[in-house]
């Protein structure tokens, strides 16, 4: 029972283009389609984990291992969804968009209407919101995008989707936080894309967390403030930014959420970087959460290697590995063939922005690894590449099938370790656990992909332990 990040899920919703040619992103007509998902937002209820993202509609897990996609109506509300349980009723909205209520957190969805400041008029932007239902059953709103900052207020709860008061300026960009600047190395104190917030209550005490500086940098993370009341005033914690990894294949982990989960724990969603066809090029990832001694909110990630699913560690937030490693990055590696730039190294390198790509014509790519010593292997994670991905052109994802096999050494014939070649779904991120096995080599073979599309490997990682019996 465990999970890696990226988060494996099904369908990966086709990436929005946000930007035109007047601005500084990028326009179909120069880069090609591609799929990212962002901004969850989680809600635990009934013993199930609901998801919602960025550009797609929702996903549901048990365990938070394997999650279901569960299409909803609206199938897409918009940019950063947010949901709320209220009153018996489930209200959605998102940037932009109405709000909407439901009976259940899947729907049906009937919209209630555009938000609206107390006086009637158009709440405008509402961008990036966030809704948070208080013990004492009184809603509240969050939101806010880049300047000047971060605005709440109470909803009025005869007309949800209406301010009560006037909203009020809660967070703005500090200059004196370097981690807020803007850049890969927070080279540009200028300003900053203070976004994302979200409310936490725990054990009395409100904690409120944003984003910063921007969803395309490597230094994307969050961070966090606390209050003794939804509307503040808010006090910046000793410990930030809570969440910020700038390398590794997950980082970037920005604009997200912080939810309960089974046996009290916390648990922490976000958005990682991917950033090879769009600047919005996205995954999501998860890692466990906790309050230390002083009452600070920290995150404990981002990680990368394997980690136990929910309700399986105590306080996960001390210390969630399962105790494997990468035994694959950076070994001995060739392939059947590959495309001018894109050699078999790059499958390996635990690296975001390379990929091996073998040859047009090559009906049978394979890729074998030399890892250098015996392991006992447990665990495989592919992140896919999709060369070629054209929706209008009817070249869209689809199931791509593969098998995996071992060997102990180069001498001894080819056993099948994990078999996908049957596979009906869709798997951008495909993460598969297994009976331990002995291997010193690895090999990849891909069986089948989709019409118009070159299959890639963005990344291919096996986990395991070193073999000790190796050395007798």
């Amino acid at each position: 029972m465990t999970y890696c990040n990226p988060l494996p899920l099904p369908n990966y919703p086709k990436g929005v283009l946000c930007h035109d040619k007047n601005g500084w992103g990028w326009t179909r007509e120069d880069h090609p389609d591609f799929r990212e998902s962002a901004d969850p937002s989680v809600l635990f209820w009934q013993g199930k984990w609901y998801l919602y993202l960025s550009g797609g509609s929702a996903y549901v897990s048990t365990d938070c291992v394997t999650w279901e996609h569960r299409p909803i109506t609206p199938a897409s509300p918009g940019y950063a969804p947010t949901i709320v349980e209220w009153r018996g009723e489930f209200w959605l909205t998102a940037c932009h968009a109405p709000l909407y209520r439901a009976p259940h957190p899947l729907g049906p969805f009937t919209e209630v209407g555009l938000m609206q400041n107390a006086d009637g008029s158009k709440l405008d932007p509402w961008v990036d919101p966030m809704l948070f239902a208080d013990d004492d059953g009184r809603l509240y709103a969050y939101w806010g995008l880049g300047a000047p900052g971060l605005w709440a207020a109470e909803i009025d709860p005869s007309r949800p989707n209406r301010l009560l008061g006037p909203a009020q300026l809660i967070v703005t960009f500090d200059r004196t936080r370097k981690w807020e600047w803007m850049g890969d190395y927070h080279e540009n104190g200028s300003g900053s894309f203070i976004e994302g917030p979200w409310m936490l209550k725990h054990r009395g005490r409100y904690y409120f967390t944003y984003a910063a500086p921007g969803t395309e940098w490597r230094s994307y993370g969050m961070g966090c403030y606390h209050a003794e009341t939804p509307l503040g005033p808010f006090h910046y914690q000793d410990r930030n930014p809570i969440l910020q990894t700038t390398t590794g294949l997950v980082h970037g982990p920005g604009h997200g959420c912080i939810t309960a989960g089974p046996a009290n724990t916390l648990w922490a969603f976000y958005t990682c970087l991917v950033r090879n066809d769009h600047a919005f090029e996205r995954r999501i990832g998860m890692d466990p959460a906790g309050i230390d001694a002083q009452g600070n909110l920290f995150v404990h990630g981002a990680s990368e290697f394997p980690q136990y699913a929910p309700g399986k560690v105590a306080e996960p937030a001390l210390g969630n590995s399962a105790g494997l490693v990468p035994v694959s990055v950076n070994k001995w590696v060739r392939a059947s063939t590959s495309a001018p730039g894109r050699t078999p190294d790059y499958a390996i390198d635990n690296h975001m922005r390379t990929w091996w790509q073998p040859a047009n014509e090559d009906r049978a790519p394979w890729l074998e690894i030399d890892l250098r010593a015996d392991f006992d292997v447990s665990a495989l994670r592919i992140l896919w590449r999709e060369i070629g991905l054209d929706y209008a052109a009817g070249h869209v994802p689809g199931p791509i099938g593969y098998r995996v096999l071992s060997r102990i050494n180069a001498d001894t014939p080819w056993t099948l370790l994990l078999d996908r070649t049957a596979s009906t779904e869709d798997w951008l991120i495909d993460y598969r656990t297994f009976a331990t096995k002995q291997a010193a080599w690895l090999r990849l073979e891909i069986t089948s992909w989709p019409k118009g599309i070159t299959p890639a490997v963005l990344e291919f990682t096996a986990f395991g332990i070193w073999h000790e019996g190796a050395m007798a």
